[in-house]
């Protein structure tokens, strides 16, 4: 079993493989002119070329026919969301998909056809996906989204159950991943984003932001840990 665009968290469900990429400017998500947006496409379409062609000697010199789980953050999600329409969606490919975590970037409801959301915690071949914001705060540029993001609550991993007390997590990691905490927080679907509590750990006293972007793996580091693995005990039955 492999991980593409995998962090330690999935090291424990297989080996990780890790593009180096030209990553493009925070700025590009946020142009300002039809100049800035031919340049914004320019540099996501010359990283995800990079991020192609590592994939594609992967698949050439590693693979060998293993199950795959992508996993990505951020602009990372950018560039897998693009890798999966174009090699495993309605493709071959797509029957040695374990399960894609696409998170930190929102997943349109109707980006894929063939891939579907994960909606239970064992379910295989499909999509999670999820943004992490303080409870009760949505940016503006999610409240000017035209449509309502996937959302996988990281905790449950269950569409039936959208809400999860902080009990419910085992462990997440701070910042320098050098502390592992357990009950750090909550997590809460809501309409195209995940809720949580203010974190719970010494010195979050004096955390003032809303936009939880840089946490959304560390805060269910082991709730995710736990998941890859059971999607992928549960492809192997299959």
């Amino acid at each position: 079993k492999e991980i593409m665009f995998g962090t330690s968290v999935f090291n424990e469900a297989g080996r990780v493989f890790s593009p180096r990429y030209r990553q493009a400017n925070l700025s590009c998500y946020f142009p300002v002119s039809t100049n800035d947006t031919i340049q914004a496409l320019a540099a996501f379409t010359l990283a995800y070329e990079d991020v192609k062609a590592a994939f594609t000697y992967y698949l050439q010199h590693n693979n060998n026919g293993r199950p795959i789980i992508i996993a990505s953050h951020s602009q990372g999600t950018t560039h897998a969301k693009r890798l999966l329409k174009e090699f495993f969606e309605g493709k071959v490919l797509q029957t040695q998909l374990v399960a894609a975590y696409l998170v930190g970037i929102p997943l349109e409801p109707d980006y894929f056809t063939a891939i579907k959301p994960c909606i239970t915690p064992y379910q295989t071949g499909c999509a999670c996906s999820w943004r992490t914001y303080k409870e009760g705060y949505k940016p503006d540029y999610v409240l000017k989204e035209k449509f309502t993001a996937i959302v996988t609550n990281p905790l449950t991993w269950d569409e039936g159950m959208p809400a999860a007390d902080r009990k419910m997590n085992k462990g997440g990691l701070l910042l320098n991943f050098n502390k592992l905490l357990k009950n750090v927080t909550n997590a809460k679907v809501n309409e195209g984003v995940l809720w949580t509590e203010k974190p719970h750990f010494f010195g979050s006293l004096f955390l003032k932001t809303k936009n939880y972007h840089v946490a959304d793996l560390n805060f269910f580091y082991l709730s995710i840990r736990k998941n890859a693995k059971q999607r992928s005990l549960a492809f192997r039955k299959k």
